[in-house]
């Protein structure tokens, strides 16, 4: 009775609700790698894939190492590009080696004091060491290999070796972690010799890092190729040889051919590269056979590759 006289008084009066909507603006982290004193190609990708995110995401660049490599690398990335907002450096001999327990323990510091929308970081070696142990300590699902950003949790990437494009729509906790394909967000030709808004440079506290992942990682050694041509997950013109070289000297003639063009060199099967074009959305060259005269260029619309003589 008493309920029916409540139901009954409040139907005669109007309801009020006081909904208060907060809304945060983006804020992306970038896992930056560096060597000899300057960012690499892949992170700068990184921060053009951050800045699609939102108009208004605030980027910051997080670099780790020690000594004056990294102290280049850092007035390399605050004028690396001009959504770059700040440069966080973590300054310690722990970060000698990019080895990944002390860097998602980085990241997972750097994350529950900043609070970041999301973190992003390039689809090499570098990303996907640290990307997914970073995830696992934060409690959240990576989206790996993104090569194209639809909204600030709508994402597109390759699945089935590039066969198939996935939509996919992030609806867990903060923050959204991200590795991009660094071929699919190209750099601004502005953005590569810019040097104007340097972005300020703090140094991260590392007094309160968990050191407990020290001894279960040890680094032994890094083995790279002194080449000017770039690796083979940023290269936009790709060549590689196929059975018509015949013999192990023809081959030589990919890597001159690779030299010229500024690409990369690799020696797979047909089917390996057809997959590698559609993953990496690169132009791929294959060198057929070996001619005296004139060059002839033909495309295969088909196998979605660049089939031609090479002259001598």
């Amino acid at each position: 009775m008493a309920t029916r006289a409540l139901l009954k008084a409040l139907s005669k009066r109007p309801l009020h609700f006081s909904t208060t909507l907060v809304s945060r603006s983006a804020s992306t982290l970038v896992l930056a790698e560096h060597e000899n004193g300057s960012i690499k190609a892949q992170t700068v990708s990184a921060v053009v894939a951050a800045k699609s995110l939102s108009e208004d995401n605030s980027v910051s660049l997080l670099l780790a190492g020690s000594g004056q490599s990294l102290k280049d690398a850092a007035k390399h990335a605050a004028s690396c590009h001009p959504s770059v907002s700040q440069v966080l450096v973590a300054d310690s001999d722990k970060f000698e080696y990019p080895i990944a327990e002390p860097w998602a323990k980085l990241v997972q510091m750097i994350q529950q004091s900043g609070e970041y929308s999301h973190i992003v970081s390039a689809s090499s070696s570098f990303g996907k060491n640290i990307l997914p142990r970073a995830a696992a300590l934060l409690d959240v699902s990576p989206i790996t290999d993104v090569i194209e950003i639809s909204s600030s949790s709508q994402f597109v990437r390759p699945i089935y070796a590039g066969n198939a494009l996935c939509t996919v729509r992030y609806t867990g906790a903060n923050p959204c972690m991200l590795t991009i394909r660094s071929t699919s967000f190209p750099i601004p030709p502005s953005s590569a010799d810019s040097k104007c808004n340097e972005a300020p440079i703090s140094e991260v506290d590392l007094s309160t890092l968990d050191e407990d992942y020290l001894g279960k990682s040890r680094y032994v050694g890094h083995t790279s190729q002194d080449a000017e041509r770039p690796d083979l997950g940023s290269a936009r013109v790709v060549v590689t040889g196929g059975r018509g070289l015949k013999s192990a000297e023809n081959f030589k003639m990919v890597e001159k051919l690779a030299e010229k063009l500024g690409a990369a060199g690799i020696y797979f099967n047909n089917k390996v590269l057809l997959n590698f074009h559609r993953s990496y959305n690169s132009l791929l060259l294959l060198v057929t056979s070996v001619c005296v005269g004139e060059n002839n260029f033909s495309k295969s619309s088909s196998l979605h590759k660049l089939e031609f003589d090479l002259k001598i």
